[in-house]
């Protein structure tokens, strides 16, 4: 039997119950409180000692200075000035003292009421704040307050670089242009060279680390990293030849030119019209400004590269060289121009309407005629004119630094795939005068031009240490030198004649008008409707290296605006050289 509790026994189960829970749940928050401060202490030791550190030390970047671009001859394209900004660095006095004010007064003299303010300058002298009075000092305020101010210690004169393009449009497509980083004093290149080379011109920034007080002011130096400048690149654009070329198309004109070696591939000038002046991207543009100088007729296209255009007479060479290769022609062919011929129940024109008479291939091509060409591509198929093209370089890229566009060589194959339908035969006699589908780059096109001369096709260079690199063409001696020939014939007496005074000059030439609309379909007074202008030559002046050059002109209407510049340029290039 059972004996009963009596009610003080029961009153001290329930007391002892309550202890021990009491003691449970004392017990769970003591474990969670050793947990958390295990964590703490133990797995987040690294951050909190980050944070402390940020209590007692600042680090101050030290931006690198960017690497200078120079042309073949040493001369600068693109350098660095230094910038001096004045700071006012407070030392944590409560107030400003009366040498401090007669400072302040003679700064207030130097640069101006607007940049020195007592209060600001209370403040930060009693919050040993940092703060800045005036950004790029001009030479002569850095002058005034090293005279006057020597002896201040609150004054601080922090010296960056900010880039320089001391030409200006100078080659800007070349060069390209910077945006201002996140950080203090740092460019990101975002085009040419800039962008391309970017690491290698910005370098790698350094830092300073500083210990301070509770109220920001600087104890001492404690760590140090020195920036490590960029490196310099050198190009083999040539200063004398560029400047040249940057003043050779108006205002309202767009198109480009480049003259290159044709021995090694060396880019000795290279202009974009319109172009732009790489100066203006370093500090923010306005939406007036971008609209202004930036939107009319593309100023940031390259058009040299990246730009695409029908190739027109240009390309005849190209068809005369299938045409001997093939034995569908020989030199001594003579062909009879009536102004037209018939394909297919169709009239293909040449471009003189009244035609050019009996004439020899030669004179033929020399005078641009239509119905030579149109007869080779009678008798050749797409394939085997666009393989021709091929070997000149013409359908893809040129393996050129800035990535240029490839353009397009149209074949059976092409058209299928991307029309959906066959070619049809008619089209190879448009191909064979330079128009359908056809479309090549100025670089291209100077490219083909030096592979005329030398007899072998070059890549591009715009780096001076860039490896030579050079292709077989794969076409006879006998066709080039009947090429050579012809191009002779262009200045003497055929459509590049205006160039004949030029005797002092050997100049072997092509000219071409590219359509880029039918005639019928052109709408009167439409400039964006008329023809582009080329003119493509190599060349040499007395006893000067050998040269080849591309002149392209938007919306010409005709041959003579390119051939006007090309007058200009050899005009201006032997009077600097003579």
């Amino acid at each position: 039997m059972n004996k009963k509790k009596t009610f003080h026994e029961i009153v001290l189960e329930v007391r002892n119950g309550k202890i021990f829970r009491f003691l449970v749940v004392i017990l769970f928050f003591v474990m969670v409180i050793i947990l958390r401060l295990f964590y703490l202490q133990v797995h987040d030791n690294s951050r909190f000692a980050r944070l402390g550190k940020r209590n007692f030390l600042r680090t101050e970047r030290i931006p690198s200075r960017r690497g200078s671009v120079r042309d073949c001859h040493g001369n600068l394209l693109a350098t660095n000035s230094p910038v001096f900004d004045l700071y006012w660095h407070g030392t944590g006095a409560h107030s400003l003292s009366r040498a401090q004010k007669k400072s302040i007064d003679k700064l207030m003299a130097i640069l101006g009421a607007d940049c020195v303010v007592y209060k600001k300058l209370a403040r930060a002298e009693r919050f040993s704040r940092h703060v800045l009075l005036k950004k790029d000092l001009t030479k002569d305020e850095l002058c005034q307050i090293s005279e006057q101010c020597s002896g201040v210690p609150n004054l601080v004169i922090d010296r960056h670089f900010k880039r320089v393009y001391p030409y200006k449009k100078f080659a800007s497509h070349v060069l390209g242009y910077l945006r201002k980083a996140q950080d203090r004093g740092s460019f990101t290149g975002l085009s040419g060279l800039e962008g391309l080379f970017q690491k290698d011109l910005q370098g790698e920034a350094g830092y300073v680390q500083h210990m301070t007080n509770a109220m920001g002011r600087r104890l001492a130096q404690i760590d140090l990293r020195e920036a490590v400048d960029g490196a310099d690149v050198t190009l083999t654009l040539d200063t004398m030849m560029q400047r040249i070329a940057e003043n050779l198309f108006v205002e309202g004109q767009a198109g480009a030119f480049v003259v290159m070696d044709p021995e090694d591939g060396a880019i000795r000038a290279m202009v974009s019209w319109p172009s732009f002046d790489p100066n203006l991207f370093l500090s923010p543009i306005s939406e007036d400004e971008w609209s202004e100088r930036l939107m009319m007729n593309s100023p940031l296209l390259n058009r040299a590269i990246n730009a695409l255009y029908p190739p027109a007479s240009i390309f005849k060479l190209v068809t005369f060289v299938a045409g001997l290769e093939e034995g569908v022609i020989t030199t001594d062919t003579e062909f009879t121009c009536e102004g037209y011929t018939v394909f297919g129940g169709r009239k293909y024109n040449c471009q003189r309407r009244w035609g050019h008479g009996v004439q020899s291939a030669k004179k033929a091509l020399g005078v641009s005629c239509n119905i030579p060409c149109y007869e080779i591509a009678k008798k050749i198929t797409i394939d085997q004119l666009a393989a021709y093209a091929m070997r000149f370089g013409l359908g893809q890229t040129t393996g050129f630094l800035f990535h240029d566009k490839s353009g397009l060589v149209p074949t059976s194959y092409w058209k299928q795939a991307h029309k959906g339908e066959r070619w049809w035969k008619g089209e190879t006699l448009s191909v064979g005068i330079g128009q359908s589908f056809l479309l090549v780059s100025p670089l291209q096109v100077v490219r083909m031009v030096a592979s005329i001369s030398n007899g072998f096709l070059v890549k591009p260079r715009i780096l001076e240490n860039e490896e030579v690199e050079r292709y077989p063409l794969y076409v006879s001696d006998e066709t080039l030198n009947f090429l050579r020939e012809v191009m002779k014939e262009v200045v003497l007496r055929g459509t590049g004649r205006r160039l004949r005074s030029f005797s002092d000059f050997s100049i072997c030439a092509k000219t071409g008008t590219a359509q880029i609309v039918s005639l019928q379909k052109q709408k009167k007074g439409s400039k964006k409707q008329l023809e582009h202008a080329w003119f493509a030559s190599y060349f040499s002046y007395k006893n000067a290296k050998p040269l080849a050059m591309v002149v392209l002109v938007e919306n010409a209407g005709s041959s003579r605006p390119a051939l006007q510049i090309a007058n200009k340029f050899f005009s201006l290039y032997r009077k600097v050289l003579s």
